[in-house]
């Protein structure tokens, strides 16, 4: 099969699978079994490889395509996520054990412009490194994505260059620009001279990224209880004052009547009440925690000099120059235009103020109407809460006879289903015993199968035991005839050339001297070159100490400056706060005097619904006298509305059960059918099992013809080797070769003779003892 339909197979068979019917496993080998008849072993594998791997990294696959789709809109199209899929696993997780070949026959039977997609985005190291790093540390460990992932792709990236060219060159006409011009693949005819290349040395290993920090937890606070909005906060004031002060009553009059025990130390003249609020009074200023400094800021403080390093003073030394050009610009308007920006910018400034009173003012306005707004939604809830209240006791009251009617209807169908699961056991006992029998009968098959192939590998081994120890005997031979030692050695005399022709050639004694003149020429250059560097680091120096004293200058010019606005910006605060503080005031006023005008509003209301209700109440006294005629009338209709329902419920039972039936006899008939499948897919089975087998025996007799054939022919060609082999050594050594030709012949006599010998001792042996 070509790469093409493989790849096409691929991806029906990842679209297909539904993880709610089968597992991968199952799903699989079902879809190789329907639609994978005519391939062979490894495609089988291959197919079984990719699914389960796309799968495993479904998540980490989508993000790759996902980040692909949003970046490459305009050359991409979702419906290939799938072809990409399979070729971004194959390239990140199991090009090492790809033959580069086979993998390049893959890519080139696809769509050049998709693949060209896909591996420029792959290979583009810096993409991968903002785009998708981010996102696929959030599954996996940093240091697996840098390591693995990334550098696994940097890893290939030299070998994957020619495919890269050769794909953009198909799809768009041009090279690709990851692929730098000296290392694109030339024409055959253009012979390029040979360039240094420096030594690939190993980089150190980066360090990981530290993990993301963790979410802070956020803090769900409870719901406000409903009593606190009743209440104000000058009343828990009151309450609290009112509280304290009688707890202070309790104990005074506890302590009333007890008497003072008096000393007569009391009487002398002390000092005790100063030194006591001396006392008190430093330490009450030591506790005064309200305070916004612990100590006072100091008033005056001395000037402390900052040491600049060079490149803080070429900095201070780029804003003086931007604020001298500034100046100058506006100087230059003034002599132009004869006029300057002040004015506009003061009236700019008072127009500020304006609108930001203005808009105090609205958020004072939208203050209130939100208090309003509040106190409005807080008695539309308890007006809600009430109708709530009595909405979920009527729907108590029908849950808890829809629940009886259920409770009924489920017991008959437990008592309908319990019949059906007996009848089932008993058809699926009848089916296991011929399912074990089945299985027996294979399992003895697949023994003797075992047997059969461990016999047929032993005799293997055996056979390939022996030609390894002919190898070895060989290769002795061979290595005995190469330790003959060669005397290759010739004299050195350094004044002398070499003799190869080449353009000043020279001596290695010329080279030493040529290389001591180049030496003192070098230290010569270096001294003069450290004279001009202490040069040129003079005259940095003095510029440097020009710029300090030019920067000083313009800094305490600006301090000055500086104090006198801090002061102006603290003015404009206080009036600020002042301002705020009464706008507030004349709000809350306002707030106060419409809720006391909606509360007596409220109150009114509530008063004329009252009296409502006592005239309905007076009105129902009065018709009360003629109820008992009503209800009479309303028991007869209660009864024949009884009657009906009774009829009702009785024909609505009937069609019920016949319901019940039906679906009853279709569950057995489609039982009945499953039973029959089930049967019909293991035949099936057993005889496709059966095919699979002779086919399995076949090809193993054919594999076993073939490796006899290997096995003739790699004889021969040892025997014809052997046979050339001789012949060399005796036109080498013709005297050798007599010798043991000779020595083999007596050996073969000696041999004879032993045998000879061996057997007539033998017959003798065998003969009676009357026969010596």
């Amino acid at each position: 099969m070509r790469y093409q339909q493989l790849i096409t197979q691929a991806i029906d068979l990842i679209k297909s699978y539904n993880p709610v019917i089968l597992t991968p496993d199952s799903y699989c080998e079902q879809y190789i079994q329907e639609n994978c008849k005519k391939l062979f072993d490894t495609e089988i594998m291959f197919l079984k490889q990719v699914f389960s791997g796309v799968q495993r990294y479904e998540e980490f696959l989508k993000i790759l395509t996902k980040t692909m789709f949003k970046i490459l809109s305009s050359t991409t199209n979702r419906n290939d996520g799938t072809l990409y899929h399979i070729f971004s696993y194959l390239i990140i997780f199991r090009l090492d054990e790809l033959p580069y070949n086979e993998f390049k026959k893959m890519v080139n039977e696809q769509d050049p412009v998709k693949m060209n997609v896909l591996l420029q985005f792959l290979f583009d190291i810096d993409k991968i490194q903002t785009h998708l790093k981010p996102l696929w540390i959030e599954i996996y460990d940093p240091q697996y994505i840098q390591e693995t992932v990334i550098g696994g792709l940097e890893q290939h990236f030299p070998m994957m260059k020619d495919l890269l060219s050769s794909l953009s060159s198909r799809a768009t006409g041009k090279q690709s620009e990851l692929v730098e011009e000296e290392e694109r693949p030339q024409s055959a005819t253009k012979k390029q001279p040979t360039k240094t290349i420096p030594f690939k040395l190993s980089e150190t290993k980066k360090k990981p990224e530290p993990p993301p920090p963790p979410k802070p937890e956020q803090y769900k606070s409870k719901p406000v209880p409903n009593y606190l909005n009743k209440r104000t906060l000058s009343q828990v004031e009151e309450e609290n004052k009112q509280r304290l002060e009688q707890s202070k009553k309790k104990v005074q009059d506890t302590y009333k009547e007890a008497k003072q025990f008096e000393f007569k130390t009391e009487q002398r003249p002390t000092n005790y009440e100063i030194v006591k609020k001396e006392v008190e009074d430093t330490l009450n200023k030591q506790l005064q925690f309200n305070m916004k400094y612990a100590k006072p800021v100091p008033t005056e403080l001395e000037a402390a000099e900052i040491k600049l390093n060079a490149a803080a003073i070429l900095r201070e030394e780029m804003l003086l120059k931007k604020k001298q050009d500034i100046e100058k610009e506006r100087v230059k308007n003034l002599e132009v235009n004869l006029r300057d920006s002040g004015e506009f910018e003061e009236w700019k400034k008072q127009q500020d103020e304006i609108e930001q009173i203005a808009k105090m003012e609205h958020q004072q306005q939208k203050k209130i109407e939100m208090e309003l707004a509040r106190e409005a939604a807080m008695r539309a809830q308890e007006e809600k809460f009430k109708e709530n209240r009595i909405l979920a006791e009527k729907m108590k009251e029908e849950a808890i006879e829809r629940l009886k009617e259920r409770q009924e209807l489920q017991q008959e169908q437990v008592e309908y289903k319990k019949q059906l699961i007996e009848q089932i056991i008993e058809a699926e006992k009848k089916v296991h015993i011929q399912v074990e029998k089945v299985q027996e009968r294979n399992k003895q098959m697949a023994e003797d199968q075992k047997l059969e192939m461990a016999r047929k590998l032993e005799l293997k081994r055996q056979e390939d035991e022996q030609i390894r120890i002919k190898r070895e005997e060989l290769i002795k031979q061979i290595r005995e005839l190469e330790r003959q030692p060669i005397k290759r050695t010739k004299g050195y005399d350094p004044t002398e050339t070499m003799g190869y022709g080449l353009l000043e050639e020279m001596s290695l004694a010329e080279l030493r001297d040529r290389l001591e003149v180049v030496k003192a020429e070098r230290k010569a250059e270096e001294e003069e070159k450290r004279k001009e560097i202490v040069q040129s680091k003079d005259e940095y120096l003095s510029s440097m100490q020009k710029k300090v004293l030019e920067i000083k200058a313009h800094r305490r010019a600006e301090t000055q400056q500086k104090n006198m606005e801090r002061e102006a910006k603290k003015l404009k605060k206080q009036k600020e706060e002042e301002l705020r503080k009464k706008i507030r005031e004349e709000q809350l006023i306002e707030v106060q005097n419409k809720i006391s005008q909606k509360k007596q509003i409220k109150s009114a209301e509530e008063q004329r619904i009252a009296a409502e209700v006592r005239e309905t109440k007076l009105r129902q006294q009065y018709m009360n006298a003629n109820k008992a005629m009503v209800e009479m009338k309303a028991w007869k209709s209660q009864q024949d509305g009884l009657e009906r329902e009774i009829k009702n419920r009785q024909n609505e039972k009937l069609i019920v059960q016949e319901g019940i039936e039906s679906v009853n006899l279709k569950e057995r008939k489609i039982l009945a059918e499953q039973a029959k499948r089930l049967v019909k897919t293991k035949v099936d089975f057993n005889q496709a099992y059966d095919k699979e087998l002779k086919t399995a025996y076949q090809m193993n007799e054919e594999l076993y013809q073939q490796e006899a054939q290997n096995r003739t022919q790699m004889h021969n060609i040892q025997r014809e080797w052997k046979e050339e082999h001789t012949k060399n050594m005796i036109s080498r050594d013709e005297y050798k070769q007599k010798i043991s030709e000779t020595s083999l012949k007596n050996s073969k006599k000696k041999s004879q003779q032993q045998k000879i010998k061996f057997q007539q001792s033998r017959q003798l042996e065998q003969l009676p003892s009357a026969q010596y």
